[in-house]
């Protein structure tokens, strides 16, 4: 019977530990969660396409004429800001039709072609560097691949910098 205050005391002490321990545990870690996207922000990068076509280059070969006829295609960033409408509005544009035609469009639609910037200077750039090599330095995919990256920093170079070349890609490579 000594035992049975301090059995009695023991119950109590877990008892209380118990519930204080319930009380006091930590919250469990919550969960990362990856905020809206804000209005008017581009998730998706956007690339303009661009053609060079059929580029005929004399190569750095000595002691023979070789040529290589390209045609290059290039993926270019426009990193000019975009205009966010504010406040969420969306604007409208009234088009009105011209009087005298009883509205028959008998104009054919005019189709506008991208021209890339600096467009002389861009092809100056893809024929100086490609006519500073020769065969063997094009015919392993290596050197096709440090052509590449050449002409890349090449063509940013002389690019506007609102426009950035993301790639260059050969469309069409014949060597002769």
């Amino acid at each position: 019977m000594k035992f049975l205050p301090i059995i009695g005391a023991a119950i109590a002490a877990l008892i209380i530990g118990g519930a204080a321990a319930w009380f006091l545990k930590p919250e469990p870690p919550k969960e990362v969660v990856a905020a809206p996207p804000v209005e008017g922000e581009h998730l998706e990068e956007h690339f303009e396409e661009y053609t060079i076509k059929d580029r005929i280059i004399t190569l750095a070969d000595p002691g023979a004429k070789r040529y290589l006829k390209v045609t290059l295609g290039l993926m270019v960033r426009d990193l000019t800001p975009k205009p966010v409408a504010a406040g969420g509005e969306i604007e409208f544009i009234a088009y009105a039709e011209p009087e005298g035609n009883d509205g028959l469009d008998t104009a054919a639609p005019a189709v506008k072609i991208k021209v890339l910037p600096n467009l002389l200077k861009v092809q100056d750039a893809v024929t100086t560097t490609l006519g500073a090599r020769r065969v063997d330095e094009l015919n392993s995919s290596l050197g096709m691949e440090r052509a590449r990256e050449e002409l890349k920093g090449r063509i940013n170079a002389v690019l506007p910098k609102e426009k950035q070349v993301a790639e260059v890609l050969f469309l069409d490579f014949v060597i002769q």
